[in-house]
């Protein structure tokens, strides 16, 4: 299918693409699209299993080595279809050059420079400016016409402290809540900030159990991050002096209230909002990342030179409204609204 024309250089349809090539980063756009997965985690929640299955078609896809790694089977599927791109090797696709380099989110994260006859565009994405542990590649920022953010926690109402300090508090509440004879359990994403928190919790002694899909997670990403210790699966018991990691969307399981009162503790940037712990039933909360925050999508987009500014998900509209006042080009991707009729219209 032709793209079509754009006056931007990105564009939203079937996913993120860049107009005037194939290219569609991190969704399975069309059949005949060139899909940049840029990390591991791009297509959750729908999971890697879009990318082998039949959804996937015969797509070609660019990524990284590392991230067909962390793609486990899925990424063992792909690889007679991936373009494996080493970071800062830049090579011809067509009339286009490529170039990708680390992003810092995830072991293997990448972002994408796309250079065609008439503009530099950058895909961002997900990056972070402080990798969280050994084997994450710190981020690079290229200069570009264009760039594309990920603004998920980009909201500038939101407070986050400096990531080492949030680790630190939250292996502080976890020695105090263990010490007091209570038992611990930290709500948090495998492919979030995580496994900074495992590391530090290892280098206290403190043992931890992982919810099924946290530990199939941290098993991956142990593969290429060495530092990572090994955790044991949860298998409906919680020994004296452990710590459980439980994913946030499970806070309601039968088996998570089966373990009776437990201390919890939300690790994620959306504990920098009140209404997020209030609607999961927490009183406590720690603001840590591998996103990006208003304030880094800012340094990040000063850094690329770029006039014009795509920014995706979360607070992606609020962010473009303040980068315009500030004379950029700013606007916010995403799919179509639905129209909600009212009753019996």
């Amino acid at each position: 299918m032709k793209p079509r024309r754009s006056k931007h250089a990105f564009s939203y349809r079937a996913g993120i693409r860049i107009p005037g090539t194939d290219i569609t980063c991190d969704a399975l756009g069309f059949p005949s699209d060139l899909v940049f997965l840029s990390h591991a985690n791009a297509l959750a929640p729908r999971g890697a299993a879009d990318l082998a299955g039949g959804r996937a078609g015969r797509r070609q896809f660019v990524t990284t080595e590392t991230t067909l790694r962390l793609l486990g089977d899925a990424g063992a599927k792909l690889r007679e279809r991936a373009l494996p791109a080493a970071f800062g090797r830049p090579f011809n696709l067509g009339p286009h050059r490529l170039e990708v380099v680390p992003t810092g989110y995830l072991p293997g994260a990448a972002a994408l420079l796309c250079e065609t006859e008439t503009v530099r565009a950058f895909y961002l994405g997900a990056f972070c400016p402080e990798p969280f542990i050994e084997g994450i590649e710190p981020a690079l920022i290229r200069r570009a016409d264009a760039v594309c953010i990920n603004a998920t926690f980009g909201d500038p109402g939101l407070r986050f402290p400096p990531r080492a300090q949030s680790v630190a508090q939250v292996r502080a509440f976890v020695e105090e809540s263990l010490r007091r004879g209570e038992r611990v359990a930290l709500l948090a994403s495998a492919f979030g900030a995580l496994p900074a928190v495992v590391v530090e919790l290892a280098r206290a002694g403190i043992a931890v159990r992982a919810h099924r899909r946290i530990a199939a997670g941290l098993a991956r990403l142990r593969l290429v991050c060495e530092s990572l210790p090994a955790i044991p699966r949860f298998s409906g018991k919680l020994d004296q002096g452990e710590v459980l990691l439980w994913p946030p969307e499970a806070r309601k399981a039968a088996s998570l209230a089966a373990l009776g009162d437990l201390r919890l503790a939300l690790v994620s940037g959306a504990a920098a909002d009140s209404e997020v712990l209030a609607h999961l039933r927490l009183r406590d909360g720690f603001a840590l990342t591998n996103l990006p925050s208003f304030a880094e999508i800012v340094a990040a987009v000063e850094a690329t030179g770029a006039p014009e500014v795509a920014l995706f998900a979360g607070a992606a509209e609020s962010v473009a409204a303040l980068l315009r006042q500030r004379g950029l080009d700013a606007y916010a991707l995403g799919p179509p609204q639905q129209m909600t009729l009212p009753a019996g219209k």
